[in-house]
C-alpha cells in the first residue's frame, strides 16, 4: 500500500510523466556527456543540486568500463582525491548494507562511523552537500554501482523524492551501460603517451611537478608539459578534471589511487 500511495504522489506531482520523458530522452543519448546533461536537468527539476553515478572506478585494475558521471563541486572532488577520502567513505560503506539505499541521516542505522568518517561527512557539508540519498545498483558478478543525489539544505527528502531517485538512477545506469557496451565505447578514449599516463598517475596521488620529476627522472618543465599537454587534449581546465577523465577512459592505474 505504501508503494501505491507513493506512486500516486508521483502522479499527482506530475513526476511520472517527467521521468517517462527522461527515460525516452536517455534512450536517444549517444554520449555520456549527453546523459550527464539530462541527469543534471532532471535532478535540479526535482529540487536537488548534485548527483553522482559511479561504477567500477574503485577497482584495483585499469578498466575501460569505468563509469564516473558527477556534478559534485570541483573543490570537493579535489579534496576527495588528494586526501584519499574515498577509502573510508561512510555513505558507500553504509549503502552496501542496504537493499534500496539510504538517506544520509540514516548512516548511523547501518554502521558506526569512526572519527574520520564523521569528519568526511562534515567536510562534505562544508562544500555544500548537506543532505542526500545514495542507492546501490546491483548486478551479478560485478561490484555495486552507486547513484547519489544531494542538496545544499537539510530539507526532508520525501518518499516521492526517494522513488524518483531510484527510477532516475536505474534508467541512467541502464543507458550508461549501453553506451559503455562490450563492442564499442560511446566516448572514444583520448590517446595519451605512456609518459603522460605515468605523470597523471602521480598527479592523482597529489604529487607536484617537481616530485613527479624526481620519481620519473625528468625535469620539472618536462613533467609540466606532459601533464598540460594531456589537459589540453581533454579540453579541461583543472588537473582534477584531467584525472577524472583519465579514470573514465581507463588510462589510470587505479592501484595508484589506493
Amino acid at each position: 500500500m505504501r508503494i501505491v500511495r507513493t506512486m500516486s504522489s508521483l502522479e499527482d506531482a506530475g513526476r511520472l510523466g517527467d521521468i517517462t520523458a527522461f527515460e525516452a530522452e536517455c534512450r536517444q543519448a549517444t554520449t555520456l556527456d549527453q546523459l550527464k546533461s539530462l541527469l543534471d536537468a532532471i535532478v535540479r527539476q526535482f529540487g536537488f543540486r548534485w548527483f553522482a553515478l559511479v561504477h567500477n572506478v574503485d577497482l584495483k585494475r585499469t578498466t575501460r568500463k569505468a563509469l564516473l558521471i558527477t556534478t559534485y563541486p570541483v573543490r570537493w572532488i579535489e579534496e576527495i582525491l588528494e586526501s584519499r577520502l574515498y577509502l573510508e567513505d561512510p555513505v558507500h560503506a553504509a549503502c552496501v548494507k542496504t537493499v534500496s539505499g539510504l538517506t544520509w541521516d540514516q548512516i548511523g542505522d547501518y554502521i558506526a562511523p569512526n572519527a574520520r568518517q564523521r569528519s568526511i561527512l562534515e567536510r562534505g557539508r562544508a562544500h555544500g552537500l548537506a543532505s542526500g540519498f545514495t542507492m546501490p545498483i546491483r548486478m551479478h558478478d560485478e561490484p555495486d554501482a552507486m547513484f547519489t543525489i544531494a542538496r545544499q539544505g537539510d530539507d526532508n527528502i520525501s518518499s516521492p523524492d526517494l522513488l524518483s531517485a531510484r527510477l532516475i538512477g536505474t534508467v541512467a545506469f541502464d543507458q550508461a551501460r549501453t553506451l559503455l557496451g562490450p563492442d564499442e565505447l560511446a566516448n572514444v578514449p583520448i590517446a595519451l603517451s605512456p609518459r603522460q599516463i605515468d605523470c597523471i598517475d602521480l598527479v592523482a596521488q597529489g604529487k607536484s611537478d617537481w616530485e613527479i620529476g624526481q620519481i620519473l627522472g625528468l625535469s620539472r618543465d618536462t613533467v609540466h608539459e606532459y601533464v598540460e599537454g594531456a589537459r589540453r587534449r581533454y579540453g579541461v581546465r583543472r588537473r582534477t578534471q584531467l584525472v577524472l577523465r583519465a579514470v573514465r577512459d581507463g588510462h589510470l592505474n587505479i592501484d595508484a589511487l589506493v
